[in-house]
């Protein structure tokens, strides 16, 4: 194995081959599983109904089961990037993915609103160890080469499982009941656990922290050490990507909730073509995430890239307070704007990772998704404020700003580089 590069095993050239398969295993395994993670996030607010009628509970209490999962979820992925940092990711990743499908296929059999909860509860902290954990595998197997795509494939699995959840569960619900649909789920992730244990082989890291150290030992006398831990998250580039990932979430989440309301309201456009604009939106997003993936491993000024794609996304998102009311209009701009705000996640992936000391992966990564979590629980109170007061053009034109706020505190980021400890 030749010398590591930011904390990533950089392989020798003789053998490709078996390191381009190896390389697909580890992103196959950990692709499936980001595909549950965010699938599994879907389930229960597509029973909704099924639930309500069964349990006789109102929709604020089904919406805290929601809550329990995805806000819970999302803050213990900070802790547990430390713990991925301290033990390995690869064991944190099986621990929390077998949590996870185990809690949501005893969802199946539960006799109360609050074993649900309970379990919703189990299933949101087994769902915490999915970011600080695979980027600290990838990071860790994959070579520097490939990482753009490779970040870009992870990111798309995970928005594939949230597209897929939605239809795959009302349809088994429909055709057999609401428990047989959650206990198949549950089953099918227990079978995608089942394989990646079975090849855990190649979910293995090199222990970077190791490679730190002996980096350390290497550098020039007098050079101060890097910052790590806690002072390496309260560091300003981190936290100025932990409020860019709470502005995006702001803005996607945003838009991905009030997208219809909005433009009926503001335009008076059929539901039928609001729905459609919504959906070219998502698919919007999944095609920038794609075609961002074979940018960035090209072009390395991601910088440069995020900023088209946000600039894009923003003006995109402006529009329809001034186009005239046009469905197709109106849906080609919806799609622009996804393109725009996916093509930015894989330029985002790398630039944290460039400023990512090695042996820090887990607690950097866990940290920063903390805010897409934040801006997502906001978004949608303050959006839903907006439509309440009747003002659908607040919608468009926050998501506009809080876009181009995402991007001013990434290039900030980028313009601050990590301070470094002084040696004593």
């Amino acid at each position: 194995m030749a010398e590591a590069v930011n904390g990533t095993p950089q392989l020798e050239e003789d053998g490709d081959a078996p390191v381009a398969g190896r390389e697909r295993w580890t992103l196959s395994l950990i692709s499936l599983g980001h595909f549950f993670s965010h699938y599994y996030g879907l389930v229960l607010p597509s029973l909704f109904p099924f639930l309500k009628a069964e349990f006789g509970v109102s929709y604020i209490e089904l919406g805290l089961a929601m809550t329990a999962y995805m806000l819970l979820g999302g803050i213990m992925q900070s802790p547990v990037g430390f713990l991925v940092d301290r033990i390995g990711p690869r064991s944190v990743l099986l621990a929390g993915l077998a949590l996870n499908v185990f809690a949501v296929l005893f969802m199946g059999f539960v006799g109360s609103y609050w074993m649900l909860l309970s379990l919703a509860v189990l299933a949101g902290l087994g769902n915490s160890v999915f970011h600080p954990a695979d980027y600290a595998i990838l990071n860790g197997t994959i070579r520097e080469s490939k990482l753009g795509r490779v970040f870009a494939i992870h990111t798309f699995s995970g928005f594939l499982g949230g597209a897929c959840a939605p239809v795959t569960v009302l349809v088994l619900a429909q055709w057999t009941d609401w428990r047989t649909a959650v206990i198949a789920t549950g089953v099918a992730g227990l079978i995608a656990l089942v394989i990646m244990y079975w090849r855990r082989d190649r979910l293995e890291v090199t222990d970077t922290r190791a490679e730190a150290v002996e980096t350390e030992k290497n550098s020039e006398p007098g050079t101060p050490p890097a910052l790590g831990g806690v002072q390496l998250l309260l560091s300003a580039p981190i936290l100025l990507f932990l409020l860019f990932f709470i502005l995006y979430g702001m803005a996607s989440g945003g838009l991905i909730a009030f997208t219809v309301s909005g433009l009926v309201e503001l335009h008076g456009i059929g539901l039928e073509q609001a729905n459609t604009a919504l959906s070219a939106h998502l698919f919007g997003v999944v095609g920038g995430i794609l075609l961002a993936g074979v940018v960035v491993d090209r072009f390395p000024r991601h910088l440069v890239t995020a900023a088209v794609s946000l600039l894009l996304a923003a003006f995109a998102a402006a529009l329809p307070l001034i186009v005239p009311s046009s469905g197709v209009l109106l849906i080609v701009l919806m799609a622009l704007c996804g393109v725009g705000l996916g093509a930015v996640l894989p330029a985002r992936d790398l630039m944290l990772r460039n400023l990512t000391p090695p042996g820090e992966v887990g607690k950097v990564f866990g940290f920063v998704f903390v805010g897409y979590s934040i801006g997502l629980s906001l978004a949608p109170i303050l959006f839903g404020w907006f439509l309440d007061e009747r003002q659908p053009t607040l919608i468009f034109l926050f998501a506009a700003i809080f876009a181009v706020m995402a991007l001013l505190s990434t290039a900030a980021a980028q313009l601050l580089p990590p301070r470094r400890q002084e040696v004593s």
